[in-house]
């Protein structure tokens, strides 16, 4: 239900502000993938029986429209579905809507909110209690200080919930930083620092979960 609500609201958003950006052409793209994957004994060279096989289906469209420079916004579904001959409680069916509205506040300062709706459904009946419905809120604000360095910081919620079984719903929320160094024309450092918690209900099933990360990277040309 809550995948159509924000559908219908995005598409709704895309018509009214079509005429601010008709100066610029739309875009339209999308992707068909088939596939396989087999799973075989790695000890057994001479009687190759496969342990499991699955085959998947994901097809995705995107719409995307420029409003201005710098400003833009996107909208994409995607379907997936997987099917295993042997571990049939991972057969699933995925569908995901996403949305994405970028644009500057300053020639330093820019914007970025996302939103995503996965719907994820189980197959097998007597494995329908593992469905859910996720929903995921971003906010990106990244702020160029000069030619040197530039920073980001993200913050992000999760909503995720079981039909079947309301005593494993939880949310989760992260904080990050970033920090780009730009130290010569051919070297470059980027570090992150990033928080993330899960909490549950006082009823549930799951445990609350706290993580930290810290890393930096660097990209050298020779």
């Amino acid at each position: 239900m809550s995948f159509l609500l924000v559908l219908a609201i995005l598409t709704l958003s895309i018509s009214t502000s079509t005429a601010v950006a008709k100066k610029y052409q739309p875009e339209i793209s999308g992707s068909i993938e088939k596939g396989d994957r087999l799973y075989s004994d790695p000890g057994n060279w001479e009687n190759d029986d496969p342990l499991d096989y699955y085959r998947y289906d994901k097809q995705w469209l995107k719409y995307r429209q420029k409003l201005a420079v710098g400003e833009y916004y996107y909208l994409k579904v995607q379907r997936q579905e997987k099917i295993y001959e042997q571990s049939q409680s991972y057969n699933s069916l995925n569908l995901e809507t996403e949305a994405n509205y970028t644009f500057y506040l300053n020639d330093k300062l820019r914007n970025r909110f996302k939103v995503l709706v996965r719907d994820k459904d189980y197959l097998e009946e007597k494995y329908d209690y593992k469905d859910y419905q996720l929903a995921r809120l971003q906010y990106t604000l990244q702020y160029k200080r000069n030619k040197i360095h530039d920073y980001e910081l993200i913050l992000q919620k999760q909503w995720t919930q079981y039909q079947l079984s309301p005593d494993s719903d939880y949310q989760r929320e992260r904080i990050a930083l970033k920090w780009g160094w730009k130290l010569s024309q051919n070297l470059e450092l980027n570090s992150k620092i990033q928080y993330d918690w899960q909490r549950n209900d006082n009823d549930s099933s799951r445990s609350n979960k706290d993580g930290r990360k810290i890393s930096m990277n660097f990209k050298y040309k020779l």
